[in-house]
């Protein structure tokens, strides 16, 4: 090769880097670009535990309020959000773990079952933050939201002790445990604020999920006597409706407003808003500020309370409304503590 082809050819070489470095870079695909995000997205995931979700707007359930906070989040933080149903107890603790495994960056338990399986988790994912609904982990990435039911359910019994025409009142929980012991004590010392020389009659179907059992039981009350019955009891709340509808007395709802589920037959539902407990969580969680330990949801902060009986408000003489809501105002105020065990209900009389 003669030299001025040589250098013909350099020259050439040298001309074509220069162009190719100046050249502007290509951006990532559109499909690279979605893969960043992705893992970078914030995630939410909420188990539930034995009860799982209605599945329905009309009939709403405990769990499906905290599924409306995950929703939420979805909505307004474009959260990326799953749900997980556990079929046994066996399954709560491998599902909190498969779900903090794949990189949630919160994990939501919504109820008291979950407890023993979170506390055994939660340590071993420090730097996920998990959520507790309905009972207590002390652990430092653990957020517990706790309600105080027996205030709305002192509320919604006070309601019952005015409205009985029999003197006799019902209450049905699911499983037995310090947290339903909590719904049934605030009833039992509510209607006897309004009451004192009222019957309580008060069962346990065992379980949160038998709509039969529900209604086996509450046909059982009334045959004694009892024409408002108060269920908390999860699913088997609705076997107490269903037997309020078809026998005419007066169920009372919980966690949800349930007074459409028979329109006219559900004197009022206890409120419980695990919806605002669990989008505060999850948005503390999103802006940095999470906080571990416990948070209590009460009358002072609308935590608990009863719904706007929108079927059955013109029955309720106006003066025990006005007193329910001074009886209320006395909670908030701390001149009523309400009892927490049914001992304690039993022997309940108001202050002075």
């Amino acid at each position: 090769m003669n030299k001025k082809l040589f250098l013909a050819l350099s020259l050439l070489l040298t001309a074509t880097m220069v162009l190719a470095a100046c050249a502007p870079k290509e951006e990532a695909a559109p499909a690279e670009a979605a893969a960043m995000d992705d893992g970078t997205s914030f995630k939410v995931a909420m188990l539930t535990d034995l009860g799982g979700l209605a599945g329905s707007d009309e009939v709403k359930g405990f769990s499906d309020l905290g599924w409306d906070a995950v929703k939420q989040a979805e909505t307004d933080l474009g959260a990326q959000v799953t749900l997980l149903e556990a079929k046994e107890l066996a399954d709560l603790e491998p599902n909190l773990i498969k779900m903090a495994s794949e990189g949630y960056d919160v994990v939501v338990g919504v109820g008291y079952l979950f407890t023993d399986a979170m506390a055994a988790v939660a340590p071993q994912f420090p730097d996920t933050k998990f959520v507790i609904v309905d009972s207590v982990v002390d652990s430092p990435n653990v957020a517990s939201l706790v309600f105080a039911e027996e205030q709305g359910s002192f509320l919604v019994g006070a309601i019952a002790g005015g409205m009985t025409q029999t003197g006799t009142v019902g209450f049905i929980g699911g499983m037995e445990s310090p947290l339903i012991e909590k719904f049934e004590a605030g009833y039992i010392a509510g209607a006897r604020a309004i009451n004192p020389d009222i019957t309580v009659l008060s069962g346990y179907t065992g379980n949160f999920t038998d709509v039969a059992a529900g209604k086996d039981l509450s046909l059982t009350q009334h045959d004694q006597g009892a024409d408002i019955i108060y269920a908390a009891a999860g699913s088997c709340g609705l076997g107490t409706i269903e037997a309020a509808k078809e026998n005419g007395f007066y169920a009372i709802g919980v966690d949800t407003n349930q007074d459409g589920v028979a329109p006219g037959s559900v004197l009022t539902s206890m409120l419980k808003h695990v919806e605002i407990a669990v989008y505060d969580a999850i948005k503390s969680a999103y802006d940095g500020n999470f906080k571990a330990g416990v948070t209590t949801y009460d009358l002072s902060v609308g935590g608990v309370g009863y719904s706007p009986m929108e079927y059955t408000k013109d029955a309720v003489p106006a003066d025990l409304l006005t007193r329910v809501e001074e009886l209320k105002q006395e909670i908030i105020d701390g001149t009523i503590v309400v009892p927490t065990t049914v001992d304690e209900a039993n022997a309940f009389v108001l202050p002075q």
